[in-house]
């Protein structure tokens, strides 16, 4: 098949059939569509949690990377066998443009290959439960986690004179400046209050009211404080039946999933909701730690040590939730549906990826491979020396100087050198001698004036301090401004990069007809 498409090509449109652009578009799309796939099994989500979810990322991606890396080299071999360009065979202006055009889609269909993968893999995650019904589930679970094993919020603080502190706790030897509670040089100790009010009444502050709500990322931060709100003001008010309705919508999602537990509604309830202070209630293990079970407990069989460290000294009661399975794999579910299918900062890192590999390969394929290796190694040295004479800069001038600064400033005028030495001898002397390795630095780096001024811009600013309205050193708006914005600038610079390389590439042309001398 790809050789009698070649054929065609090579009799109505050369430059598709030297690139191999077809054959590897469609060898590319293939490459996406298993990838896909792969990601789509690799996101199954065993809820039961009795065996252990795909973990093959790595793996999978990493074989990704050597199959694409064959086919590339493969590709090259082949591409690189006509080069009309070198054999002054007749090119339209825009031929060479062309060429590097494919020369680019098909570096970033084989580096891209992770895209799909993990779009499959999200999406299989999205389809157990639409939005609603997982933002419905995961306020459920979180919200139970108060009768389950939920950490508790810090009360007010309050202070006390550092010197009635220690004259207080002299004789129970409980003074200690570094202790847990802050220490405040003039001469206060701050420490938190054992209770709170809600609602004029008083609670004490290891009381269900003071307890804490787990949170998944689709519930977001007004939603959650409406739901801290609805579970204080359901135990304040002594609201059994809105209690007891969560904790049956609890076991009805934890006994679909035919997850072990020896609680049923009216043990649960009974053993944790002690009205109306809340204190005297049981600690429920939000583990399974049976002794007469641990094969049953695959990579969720914690040590009794590690668990004892866990619980910080609470007593826990022999009743238990496997809760540490339950939120793992709706966490899984919540985080498909709350991040995007496509991530912009991956595909920008994808689209330079292809970007430099490119332009590696245009700019042998544009000029002998004896000034490619020779730029090479160029390019290797003067980075060396502008590392090293950026630091010695910084050093004699006492560190006042910004190295980064330094070493961006001085890339910056040497890829500009190369560039203005490039066009001054191609378009005004019409000499081409010693131009070729300014000719492949500057394809190499042309790309960057814009990034390196951007960051020479912002490590400037981000030296520079003002006074805020508190009194206190702190950055200015514009450099927080800039930082927000890199991922549009390099957005914007990739867009200018390819309007330049289409000038470019014509420039290129030009240079090839040029005398030696």
């Amino acid at each position: 098949m790809f050789k009698d498409i070649q054929k065609k090509l090579l009799l109505k449109y050369p430059l598709l059939w030297n690139t191999k652009f077809v054959p590897m578009l469609i060898i590319g799309l293939i490459y996406h569509i298993i990838y896909f796939i792969l990601g789509y099994a690799e996101g199954s989500i065993d809820f039961t949690g009795k065996t252990y979810d795909p973990d093959n990322e790595v793996a999978i991606n990493f074989f990704g990377f050597l199959l694409s890396l064959i086919i590339i080299i493969l590709w090259i071999v082949y591409y690189l066998r006509n080069n009309s360009f070198k054999a002054l065979y007749k090119k339209s202006k825009n031929a060479l443009f062309y060429e590097w055009l494919q020369i680019f889609i098909i570096s970033y269909i084989f580096i891209s290959f992770a895209l799909p993968f993990y779009l499959g893999k999200q999406l299989r995650e999205r389809s157990y439960y639409s939005y609603e019904e997982t933002q419905k589930r995961c306020e459920t679970i979180c919200l139970s986690d108060v009768f389950i094993d939920g950490s508790f919020a810090e009360t007010e603080r309050d202070s006390i004179k550092q010197e009635n502190y220690i004259a207080e706790n002299a004789d129970e030897n409980e003074y200690n400046e570094y202790d847990n509670e802050e220490y405040n040089r003039n001469g206060y100790h701050y420490f938190y209050k054992d209770h709170l009010y809600y609602k004029g009444t008083k609670y004490n502050e290891n009381s269900l009211i003071n307890r804490q709500i787990d949170n998944f990322d689709i519930i977001n931060y007004e939603r959650e404080i409406q739901l801290k709100e609805q579970i204080k003001n359901w135990l304040h008010t002594n609201n059994k039946v809105a209690v007891k309705n969560l904790m049956n919508d609890f076991l009805k999602i934890y006994k679909e999933h035919q997850l072990e537990t020896n609680l049923d509604l009216n043990k649960w309830f009974s053993i944790t909701y002690k009205a109306p202070d809340f204190t005297e209630f049981s600690y429920i293990t939000a583990y399974d730690f049976r002794e007469d079970d641990r094969e049953n407990q695959n990579y969720y069989d914690y040590s009794k040590e590690n668990y004892r460290r866990h619980t910080n000294g609470k007593k826990y009661s022999k009743y238990f939730f496997q809760y540490d399975i339950l939120k793992e794999k709706y966490n899984k579910v919540s985080n498909a549906h709350v991040d995007p299918l496509f991530e912009y900062n991956a595909i920008l890192a994808f689209l330079y990826g292809a970007l430099a590999f490119s332009l590696l390969l245009f700019s042998f394929k544009t000029t002998s491979g004896k000034s490619w290796l020779i730029a090479l190694i160029v390019f290797g040295v003067l980075n060396i020396i502008f590392g090293l004479g950026s630091v010695l800069i910084r050093y004699l001038y006492n560190y006042t100087i910004d190295e980064t600064i330094t070493y961006l400033s001085i890339c910056l005028l040497f890829i500009l050198f190369f560039i203005g030495y490039y066009i001054i001898n191609t378009h005004i002397q019409k000499n081409k001698k010693f131009t070729e390795i300014a000719l492949i630095l500057s394809t190499w780096t042309f790309s960057m004036v814009i990034p390196f001024i951007y960051f020479i811009i912002l490590e400037h600013y981000k030296d520079t301090y003002i006074f805020n309205e508190l009194g206190t050193n702190t950055r200015t708006e514009f450099y927080y401004t800039l930082t927000d914005f890199v991922p549009y600038m390099f957005l914007i610079n990739f867009i200018i990069s390819i309007i330049a390389l289409f000038l470019f590439s014509r420039s290129i042309r030009t240079w090839k007809g040029l005398p030696e001398n």
